[in-house]
């Protein structure tokens, strides 16, 4: 066919319009296009996957219940944003008709992250039941009524001087109290030395004994003793052994300690360690031993009173910050077993919220009662003998009550 007779052809089926040619053109492209893809039952599985996960943490953290309610208010505005942007990338890929980034990987691995936050959050749970076993005693009611982020508290802290499990009675060697005021962010750390002789309320029938003989009677012995020396209540404990001051300083990946004076511990500490006047970063048995050691001290307890104090203050200094909660599991699980106390968990949440909602520091002031250490004193603990006892400065002791008054109050 020549050119003139195939320019007429074409002429002849073409519409005025030029309407043929625009619909063949259509219907090649409409040939060309991608079909569609159709929703896969794998993209729904994955949305129900993530749903389920995020249902299970959220649950997780209200059963914890450690976070105030406006963080509780914001994770759960977060695990609705992930998934609507799931929901987002599937319907994109659907229309595209891509079998890829529907969001089927990064769905898989936020959800395996959010069971594995839930089973720590639950297991962080397990231990702090664990540990406040005064809760299923039933024999705190009223201590358990107490509203310990609206008003000031004391806390006994007893270090027993043995390893193991802390069922077990024995000497209490570390004799600290907490004053807490949680209005103002002031901590009051009391100590007192382990031979300070002293009466035990019910038990000695008014005779002098070590304060360090009332913890073989039971916690509630040597509560009652520094009750009456120090003329104030004091409603909460928490015994702690040895075992549980290494572990806790351990998994905190050891503390600062400020010390007053250089001296080195000695093998009857637990460990040889040259401790610096000013800071000292601490292991679990470095700073055991430190806490432990005596016979290389000038003061002798005296000193070694303010050596706990210090450890204590470096823990607690640690223990606030934001960085802890990477180790909260590790710490918790630490001293279950090994530690107990009857506080409640409730209100031992309620602490750890508090500082949660307010993020502030705290104030930590360190006292400590004085005395004679000189003399031997007999006894009511023990009938073979005087033993070498700390009588007690009492214008020191004065000087705490007032001390503790100050921060008891409102």
């Amino acid at each position: 066919m020549e050119y003139r007779d195939q320019l007429k052809y074409i002429k002849s089926h073409q519409k005025p319009d030029g309407t043929g040619i625009k619909k063949r053109k259509k219907k090649r492209e409409r040939l060309e296009e991608p079909p569609r893809r159709k929703p896969r039952a794998m993209d729904r599985m994955m949305f129900f996957i993530q749903f389920v996960a995020s249902v299970i943490f959220f649950g997780s953290m209200a059963i914890l219940a450690i976070f105030p309610l406006k963080y509780m208010i914001v994770l759960g505005a977060i695990l609705i944003l992930f998934l609507l942007a799931l929901k987002k990338k599937q319907r994109k890929a659907y229309r595209a008709g891509r079998r890829q980034g529907s969001g089927k990987g990064s769905a898989f691995v936020l959800s395996l992250i959010l069971l594995c936050l839930s089973f720590y959050a639950l297991k962080v749970n397990a231990a702090l039941d664990e540990i406040a076993t005064g809760e299923e005693s039933g024999g705190y009611e009223e201590e358990h009524a107490l509203d310990l982020t609206e008003q000031p508290f004391n806390i006994y802290i007893s270090g027993m001087d043995v390893y193991g499990e802390i069922a077990q009675e024995s000497r209490s060697d570390v004799n600290l109290i907490m004053t807490v005021n949680p209005m103002t962010h002031k901590i009051l750390i009391t100590t007192t030395p382990r031979d300070y002789y002293v009466p035990i309320p019910g038990i000695s029938e008014g005779q002098n004994d070590k304060l360090t003989h009332a913890g073989i009677y039971g916690v509630g012995a040597s509560i009652a003793t520094l009750e009456n020396l120090y003329e104030t209540e004091i409603p909460f404990y928490v015994r702690v052994n040895f075992t549980s001051v290494e572990e806790i300083v351990d998994v905190m990946g050891g503390v600062d300690v400020e010390s007053e004076i250089a001296f080195t511990t000695g093998e009857d500490a637990g460990a040889i360690v040259e401790i610096q006047e000013g800071k000292n970063h601490l292991n679990g048995q470095e700073a055991l031993a430190f806490v432990r050691e005596r016979q290389a001290l000038a003061d002798g307890d005296n000193q070694r009173g303010k050596n706990q104090q210090a450890l204590l203050s470096a823990l607690l200094k640690k223990a606030v910050s934001p960085m802890t909660l990477l180790r909260a599991n590790g710490m918790i699980n630490s001293v279950a077993g090994n530690t107990e106390t009857n506080m409640s968990e409730k209100q031992i949440k309620s602490l750890i919220r508090m500082q949660f909602n307010d993020m502030e520091g705290w104030e930590i002031e360190s006292v400590a009662a004085s005395g004679d250490p000189s003399g031997k004193q007999y006894c009511y603990s023990y009938s073979g003998g005087p033993l070498y006892v700390t009588v007690p400065d009492w214008g020191s002791v004065n000087e705490i009550i007032a001390k503790m008054g100050e921060y008891m109050s409102y």
